[in-house]
């Protein structure tokens, strides 16, 4: 008998507040996002599924992904981020060239 025990922990809430109205999209990551086999919830993602921070972010990553299953969401619009889970989450700093790419998310 096979078994693969793995270690998983809990993301942090990256909405402030669910709205009801949030636009989410389904996306394929790209294999770059991945680090250590997971895109972290809160980074900013490009068209192209690249984990990116720059101004061409179209969407935050609402959930951990796993390179086993490249299929995430992205928040895209109409969506209240929680700026510092988001970021601890990720273990990033969101830019502002990135929070200006989406103008449709606010970031408190």
């Amino acid at each position: 008998m096979k078994f693969t025990e793995t270690n998983v922990t809990t993301q942090k809430e990256i909405l402030k507040r669910k709205l009801g109205g949030e636009l989410f999209v389904p996306i394929k990551l790209d294999a770059s996002a991945f680090a250590e086999g997971v895109c972290k919830a809160g980074n900013p993602i490009s068209a192209e599924g690249k984990k990116v921070n720059d101004n061409t972010a179209i969407g935050i990553l609402l959930s951990d992904t796993y390179d086993e299953n490249p299929n995430g969401t992205i928040v895209r619009a109409f969506a209240s981020v929680n700026e510092a889970n988001a970021n601890a989450n990720a273990g990033i700093t969101i830019a502002t060239e990135a929070k200006t790419a989406m103008p449709l998310i606010v970031f408190e």
